[in-house]
């Protein structure tokens, strides 16, 4: 594959750079934080204005229909910025399991809101007992009514649930014990949520469902399907958080370039001791091969193999999480102190990546998925 920049490539990333340099201001996101608001309206309604939301999503559904390539040039710089909406989530996680729906008419109208910012939506897919999206054992359950299904259970660690207007609802079917896919208004009576922070200043919740009403017209998936569409969403979403995780590690190697320029020490710039060029090194090393582990990941994904794609995503996660670790906790260290107050970005890099490092499964479960030794789909559960 071949991965030198296009003229159409640079003006998308330029795009990104330009708008999260100059637009998506830290004192902004940090007062996002503390306010309590979740993320930017402002900054989402830009996001699809710029169509950044339509970039995972078909032609055929209203969508852009980007490469894998293109996806990653613009989630790098968002991650650059600490990117606080729920770009992936929705836009890539979301979008991408609602493309495999074969219910034409829900599928076009959610993924048009999607792509033009009227909808944000969220995966609650994850149970109480589940280390991760992958390992969920269903046991929320829809009963046939006479109007539709009647849904029932609990639905842990939904991200931006709080917020997002609609919900992807997995729960097993009672009258033929299949695992199905249903899309749910978060204001629908019988659905409540129990919203926290997370340790990057992002929110996510406990839904509670309980003989919450949805038609017919709301089941998107079914069978088989639901969790091979899952699976495939969440390899995607690894790969676009990938790439801001790689744009981070830009962030921070940045940042303390700088501050080893014009801080003084003994008389000259600490960026003239040997010592501390050398940690720089380390940091500029561990980057590059976070990068080539990206790549690999991208054209791993755009070969079609679901084998292929298994173990290369898992792979370039387990490394890239273990390097952003690495860039961040070093910035820290060669920044001193100041490294370490909530006003100084660096900080909140490392806690980026410590998020990264247990969204959508840990390095311990990436690993054994990327050797294969992972049981296949058993009741209900990805990985049983």
């Amino acid at each position: 594959m071949n991965f030198e920049l296009t003229d159409e490539h640079k003006l998308l990333a330029e795009s990104a750079e330009r708008y999260m340099r100059e637009r998506y201001v830290f004192e902004e996101r940090r007062h996002t934080v503390t306010s309590g608001a979740h993320f930017s309206r402002k900054h989402w309604q830009h996001f699809a204005e710029m169509g950044w939301l339509a970039l995972d999503i078909a032609e055929a559904d209203g969508g852009v229909g980007a490469s894998s390539f293109e996806l990653t040039q613009v989630m790098e710089p968002l991650g650059h910025g600490l990117l606080l909406e729920p770009v992936v989530d929705s836009a890539v996680l979301c979008a991408r399991i609602l493309g495999t729906s074969d219910n034409t008419g829900e599928r076009q109208r959610l993924l048009e809101s999607i792509a033009s910012g009227e909808t944000v939506m969220a995966l609650a897919h994850q149970e109480q007992d589940a280390r991760n999206e992958y390992q969920v054992q269903l046991r929320s359950s829809a009963r046939r009514v006479a109007d539709g299904w009647a849904l029932n259970g609990q639905k842990h660690r939904v991200f931006h649930g709080g917020v997002a207007d609609s919900l992807l609802v997995s729960a097993i079917l009672e009258d033929s014990n299949e695992a199905a896919l249903f899309v749910v208004d978060r204001a629908a009576v019988g659905m409540t949520a129990n919203t926290y922070e997370l340790i990057d200043g992002s929110r996510a919740a406990d839904m509670h469902l309980q003989d919450v009403q949805v038609t017919d017209a709301n089941l998107l998936l079914r069978g088989e399907a639901v969790q091979q569409a899952i699976e495939a969403g969440l390899d995607r979403a690894i790969l676009a958080l990938c790439a801001a995780s790689v744009g981070s590690m830009e962030a921070v190697m940045a940042m303390t370039a700088d501050y080893l320029k014009t801080r003084v020490q003994y008389g000259k710039p600490l960026a003239q001791f040997q010592a501390l060029q050398h940690r720089m090194a380390e940091m500029f090393v561990e980057t590059d091969q976070a990068r080539s582990m990206l790549f690999s990941a991208i054209n791993a994904f755009d070969s079609g193999d679901v084998e292929t794609r298994r173990q290369a995503v898992s792979g370039a996660k387990v490394f890239i999480a273990r390097a952003h670790y690495f860039v961040a906790s070093q910035g820290i260290q060669l920044h001193g102190g100041i490294g370490t107050t909530d006003e100084y970005a660096v900080g909140h890099h490392y806690k980026a990546a410590v998020l990264f490092e247990k969204r959508f499964g840990d390095s311990d479960f990436h690993l054994t998925r990327a050797a294969g030794n992972l049981q296949q789909p058993v009741g209900g559960a990805l990985y049983a």
